[in-house]
């Protein structure tokens, strides 16, 4: 319970709904932008067939296409609730991949030692850049964006500027869990790879590591305030530092996923994932000055973008079109989410100024009656 809702109790003050429950206004946005596309589905065929956009195949489609930048935006989330935000993580896709694939084909490493290395490479680059904004001033916006900038370079070294191309060596992991299962709707074939379920394993053990331990109670420490974090005897330096090397673990996992559904190591394999990871992060309620969001919301951001491409690609709107809607869905999700948020804050504090002057109010009652008991006393005095 924060400060403010133990405030609130005290005082007897109900906060709204949508105060109380954080995630509620994205979510609420979610639900409409599926009854919308749902509505124009039907509209178009009469009322005639069942709209495919919520269809288990399409569902499972758009699970698919999030599952990946779904597993780096809750280490986003991490790294965002600290205070800092991370760039490099679409670049560092590219370099991972492209290590992975380079271990797989060319150095002649194995299956796992390659994928190992990768992760480890992944792992080692973002704790040097962890290791430097915590151990400095300078704004992680711009360690991450040099970071961003040398990883390309380094991908490109590696690589010779040319792409990677494996033989399916990673198959294993995009094999269908549910193998002759139909959609009972399209009669399609239904498909669950395991980065699915590897997606939803590591959003739980995000948000029960943010909500029930120790470390995520520091993590939102330190991005609330890191002076008062430090009096509190909290190593902000080392958290900093540990919620970047778990970016750096999830980005290596996730780049080797979507390597496994590519079959090839490019450079531009993790071109816009950054953009997607943090719209996803703030879309789900997480402050870009830290101290607040969870993985719940984080969720729904990962759905709702998700969403929005794969509706626009089902409406069939040009490319140009689907950038400006999803630009648009995007500010106007986070727009409405801090309009909601001050509506929420105003109705508190006016409940809280009427609950101030009426207790004020009762005090002046009081001390009036006291001294009229007196005088009362004076005018009638004993027999």
């Amino acid at each position: 319970m924060s400060k403010r809702e133990i405030t609130n109790a005290a005082a007897g003050v109900k906060e709204s709904l949508f105060k109380r429950h954080e995630n509620l206004t994205v979510l609420s946005i979610f639900l409409s932008f599926v009854v919308i596309i749902v509505g124009l589905q039907l509209i178009s065929t009469g009322f005639a067939a069942y709209p495919t956009f919520i269809s288990p195949v399409n569902i499972l489609n758009i699970l698919q296409q999030v599952a990946v930048p779904g597993i780096i935006a809750v280490s986003m989330t991490m790294v965002m609730i600290s205070g800092g935000i991370d760039l490099s993580v679409g670049m560092l896709a590219s370099l991972v991949s492209i290590v992975v694939s380079l271990g797989i084909s060319r150095w002649g490493l194995g299956v796992v030692p390659s994928i190992a290395l990768g992760v480890s490479a992944a792992v080692v680059l973002e704790s040097a850049m962890g290791f430097i904004i915590s151990r400095t001033r300078i704004e992680p916006f711009i360690i991450t964006l040099g970071g961003m900038i040398s990883f390309q370079g380094i991908a490109l070294l590696l690589s010779n500027s040319r792409e990677v191309v494996m033989k399916g060596e990673l198959d294993f992991l995009t094999m269908n869990l549910i193998d002759g299962a139909r959609d009972p709707v399209t009669g399609l074939v239904l498909r669950l790879p395991p980065y699915v379920l590897v997606f939803f394993l590591i959003a739980l053990i995000g948000g029960l590591t943010l909500t029930y331990t120790k470390f995520g109670r520091r993590i939102y420490a330190v991005g609330t305030n890191p002076r008062a974090a430090f009096l509190a005897g909290i190593d902000v330096a080392n958290m900093r530092l540990a919620v970047f090397a778990i970016q750096g673990l999830l980005v290596g996992i996730g780049a080797t996923m979507l390597l496994a559904r590519i079959n090839t190591g490019i450079i531009t394999l993790g071109q816009g994932l950054e953009i997607d990871t943090i719209a996803m992060v703030v879309i789900g309620g997480t402050a870009l000055s830290g101290g607040r969001g969870n993985i719940v919301g984080t969720l729904i951001g990962v759905l709702f973008l998700g969403s929005i491409a794969n509706a626009m690609n089902m409406l069939r709107l040009p490319s140009e079109v689907q950038f400006l809607a999803k630009g648009l869905i995007v500010i106007i999700a986070v727009s409405a989410g801090d309009i909601s948020s001050r509506i929420s804050d105003y109705r508190t504090l006016k409940r809280e100024q009427a609950k101030a002057r009426a207790t004020a109010a009762q005090a002046k009652q009081g001390g009036a009656d006291k001294k009229q008991e007196p005088q009362a006393e004076l005018q009638n005095p004993p027999v």
